[in-house]
C-alpha cells in the first residue's frame, strides 16, 4: 500500500533551536528551515488529481485564498489568547494516526490555549474521498471527531455501506449525513481544504500549521511542544 509522505528525521533536532523561512506571498507564515531534509512523495500518487482541465480551476481556488487564508484555515472564531492549529490528514495515511495521538496530548496539555482544526486531504482515491466526505458531514451534526475516531479502528471504509453503520453506532442522523455528504457545500469544503494543501505545499499528509509555522510530514511530540512554545510567545492573533 501507498501512504504518500515518508516520516522525517526530526529526531535529530534535539535540544537545536529552530530557524524559520518566510513563506513567499503568504504572509505571516513561515516554514522550518532544514536543509537537506524533505518529504518524499511516492511517484504512484502523480495523477491522482484529476484530468488536465480540473487544474487551472484548482490553481483559481488556490489564488483566492492567497490574499487571506486565515478564515479557510482556522475558520472565523480566532481569539486573542489561542493558538490554531490547522490539520491536514488523511484516513489510509499511518503518519496521521500516529502524530493525532500527540496532536491530542498537545491540546490535553493546555487546552485553553490550542484550538484544532481539521481539514480532510484525500489522496489514496475513492475510499479515501468517501471517509473525507463522512467526516466533513459529521462536523455539521457535531460527531466529526467521534465519526473520524471510528473511522480510525475500522479496517476499510470503501462504500456507503460501511459508512451508514458507523454513523448509526455515533447515533447520527444517517440520512442527514448521506445528504450531507452528496452536498456542493461538502465539496465547497474539500476544495478549499485542497485549495489551502496547494498554498501551503501540502503534496500528502499529514500536514500541520500551527499558528505561523508550517510542518510537512510527521513530527515527535517534542518538536510539537517546541514550536507550540514558540507560538504562544508570538503575538495575538495570527492573522
Amino acid at each position: 500500500m501507498i501512504y504518500g509522505l515518508r516520516a522525517l528525521p526530526w529526531d535529530r533536532l534535539g535540544g537545536r533551536g529552530l530557524s524559520y523561512v518566510d513563506i513567499e506571498g503568504v504572509p505571516p507564515f513561515r516554514r522550518l528551515e532544514l536543509p537537506g531534509q524533505t518529504s518524499t512523495a511516492n511517484i504512484a500518487l502523480v495523477g491522482l488529481d484529476g484530468p488536465l482541465p480540473e487544474a487551472g480551476a484548482r490553481r483559481a481556488r488556490m489564488e483566492t485564498l492567497r490574499t487571506d487564508p486565515c478564515p479557510a484555515l482556522f475558520g472565523n472564531s480566532a481569539s486573542n489568547s489561542e493558538v490554531p492549529i490547522a490539520y491536514f490528514s488523511e484516513f489510509r495515511c499511518p503518519f496521521c494516526r500516529a502524530l493525532e495521538r500527540d496532536l491530542e496530548s498537545l491540546l490535553a496539555e493546555d487546552p485553553a490555549t490550542f484550538r484544532l482544526v481539521q481539514h480532510e486531504l484525500p489522496i489514496f482515491g475513492p475510499p479515501s474521498e468517501l471517509a473525507a466526505r463522512a467526516s466533513v458531514a459529521a462536523a455539521r451534526q457535531g460527531k466529526q471527531q467521534e465519526l473520524r475516531r471510528r473511522f480510525m479502528r475500522t479496517p476499510m471504509v470503501a462504500e456507503e455501506a460501511s459508512v451508514r453503520r458507523v454513523a448509526e453506532s455515533l447515533d447520527l442522523d444517517v440520512e442527514q449525513l448521506l445528504i450531507d455528504m452528496s452536498s456542493a457545500g461538502v465539496q465547497a469544503e474539500l476544495d478549499r481544504t485542497r485549495a489551502l494543501a496547494d498554498l501551503f505545499g501540502f503534496i500528502g499528509t499529514p500536514g500541520l500549521v500551527i499558528g505561523r509555522t508550517v510542518l510537512s510530514g510527521a513530527v515527535p511530540l517534542s518538536l510539537l511542544r517546541q514550536i507550540a512554545e514558540e507560538e504562544k510567545a508570538e503575538p495575538f492573533p495570527v492573522c
